[in-house]
C-alpha cells in the first residue's frame, strides 16, 4: 500500500514570510514546514510546496506556467502584464522567441570567451587587497566578477556597478508587488533609472555596434519582426537583474559558508579541480533565490495532495535543496557531494538561461579567493542585507589570513 494522502489544513506552520528572517537563516523554519506540511494551503490562500519531488514535478513535468489562463500574471492587472515583456514573465510561444534571441550569449563559446576578461578584472581588484588583512567580500569580489561579465556581455562600463546593483536590488520587489506594497514607489522609480540607463547604451550601440549581447538585441529590434523597442529595453534590464544580482548572493552567500566551514576551504585550496563541485554545494546550501513560483493549467496533484487549475504554486527551492529524501546528511556542507542536482536554477523552460554564466563567475571567485588565502573569517553579526526580494548581502566584512613567508 502507497503512503496516505496528507491532509491539508491551512496555517503558517513556523513559516510566516511576513515574521520569519528569510535571508539570514530561513533553513529551520522551512525544515519544519516540509516535514509537516510539505503540500501547504496559507491562511491568505495562497499554495506552496517544499519536497523536492513536488517542486520536480511542477517545474518539468506539469502543465504550467507563469501566467493564469487568461493571459494575467498573478496579482497584476491586464495593462501590467501587457507592459511587462521580459522572457522569464512570459508563456510560449512569445518566451521560446526571446530566449532563442537571447541565448547566443551564454553559449559555453560565448563564456569562454569572456572569462580571461572577468578573471583579469577580479584579479586587479583583489592585487589592492595585498597589504591588507580585512575586505568587504561583497564590494571586492561578490560584486566586481558579475559586474565585469556584465560588462563584457552588455557593454556596460565597469565602474557604474556600484549604482547599478543599488538600481537592480530595489527593482527586484517588482517581481512581488502584492508583498511588498509600501517598496513599490522605489522599485517603479529603480526601473525608470534602469531604462534610461539602458536606452542611453542601446543608442550608443545604434550608433556603433560592437561585439557585445546588446548589439545583437539591438540588430535583431532592427530587423522589424523579432524585437520590439520595448522587448529589447525589457530584456536588457532583465538580463542585468538576472546576470548581477543573484550572482552577487551565490559568491557572497557562498564564500560565507567557506568561513563557516574552514575545512572545506582547505579542502579546495588543496584541490582546485573541486571548483565545479564547490560552487554546486553552494547553489544548493546557500541560495540566492528561495523560492519561485508557476501557475497551473490543470488540476495537478502533489504528494496525494491535488492542486486545482489556475492556481499559482509557490516552489520553496531553498527547502527542497535540504530534503532528506534526496540528499544525505543536508544539513552538512560537502564540496565533494555527488548527488542529485539541486532546485536553484529552477527547471522546465524557464530554467535560468545564465546557469552557466552563474557557475563560471563563482568558480573564478572562489579559486582565486583559495589560491592568495588561507583562510576567510566572516563576522555574521555585521553581514548586512541589500534591500532586494532575494538572499543578497550588501556588505559581508571578513578577515583574511594568508600562508606565513
Amino acid at each position: 500500500m502507497g503512503k496516505p494522502a496528507l491532509s491539508v489544513t491551512p496555517g503558517w506552520y513556523g513559516a510566516n514570510p511576513d515574521t520569519m528572517d528569510l535571508k539570514a537563516n530561513p533553513h529551520d523554519a522551512y525544515r519544519t514546514l516540509r516535514e509537516s506540511q510539505p503540500v501547504n494551503l496559507q491562511p491568505d490562500g495562497q499554495w506552496r510546496i517544499s519536497r523536492y519531488r513536488d517542486i520536480q514535478k511542477l517545474l518539468k513535468h506539469s502543465h504550467s506556467g507563469m501566467r493564469h489562463l487568461n493571459g494575467l500574471i498573478p496579482r497584476e492587472t491586464r495593462e501590467e502584464t501587457e507592459a511587462s515583456k521580459f522572457m522569464l514573465r512570459m508563456d510560449p510561444p512569445d518566451h521560446d522567441r526571446l530566449r532563442g534571441l537571447v541565448s547566443k550569449a551564454f553559449t559555453p563559446r560565448a563564456l569562454a570567451a569572456i572569462r580571461p576578461r572577468v578573471q583579469q578584472q577580479l584579479d586587479r581588484e583583489l592585487d589592492q587587497l595585498a597589504s591588507r588583512d580585512q575586505m568587504d567580500l561583497v564590494q571586492d569580489l561578490a560584486l566586481p566578477v558579475p559586474a565585469a561579465s556584465m560588462c563584457a556581455m552588455l557593454g556596460v562600463p565597469f565602474e557604474d556597478r556600484d549604482r547599478l546593483s543599488g538600481l537592480v536590488s530595489l527593482a527586484t520587489y517588482r517581481l512581488a508587488k502584492a508583498a511588498f506594497p509600501d517598496l513599490q514607489g522605489r522599485a517603479e522609480a529603480a526601473i525608470l533609472e534602469l531604462a534610461d540607463y539602458m536606452m542611453n547604451l542601446i543608442d550608443k550601440r545604434r550608433a556603433s555596434p560592437s561585439d557585445d549581447i546588446l548589439s545583437a538585441l539591438v540588430a535583431a529590434e532592427e530587423a522589424g519582426d523579432r524585437l520590439s523597442v520595448e522587448e529589447l529595453l525589457q530584456q536588457s534590464i532583465g538580463l542585468l537583474i538576472a546576470g548581477l544580482e543573484t550572482t552577487i548572493g551565490l559568491i557572497g552567500n557562498g564564500m560565507v559558508c567557506f568561513s563557516r566551514y574552514p575545512d572545506q576551504f582547505e579542502l579546495l585550496r588543496q584541490r582546485p579541480a573541486l571548483a565545479e563541485s564547490a560552487v554546486e554545494e553552494c547553489l544548493r546550501f546557500e541560495p540566492s533565490v528561495p523560492l519561485t513560483v508557476r501557475v497551473l493549467w490543470e488540476d495537478t496533484e502533489f504528494s496525494g495532495v491535488t492542486i486545482p487549475a489556475d492556481t499559482p504554486v509557490w516552489a520553496i527551492l531553498i527547502a527542497a535543496n535540504r530534503d532528506p529524501a534526496v540528499f544525505t546528511d543536508p544539513d552538512r556542507f560537502d564540496i565533494t557531494r555527488r548527488e542529485a542536482k539541486h532546485c536553484s536554477f529552477g527547471g522546465g523552460i524557464h530554467f535560468c538561461l545564465g546557469s552557466h554564466l552563474a557557475r563560471m563567475n563563482a568558480e573564478v571567485a572562489f579559486t582565486s579567493m583559495a589560491s592568495r588565502f588561507k583562510g576567510i573569517e566572516v563576522d555574521e553579526s555585521r553581514i548586512e542585507w541589500a534591500p532586494s526580494l532575494f538572499r543578497i548581502p550588501a556588505s559581508i566584512p571578513a578577515k583574511l589570513r594568508r600562508d606565513k613567508a
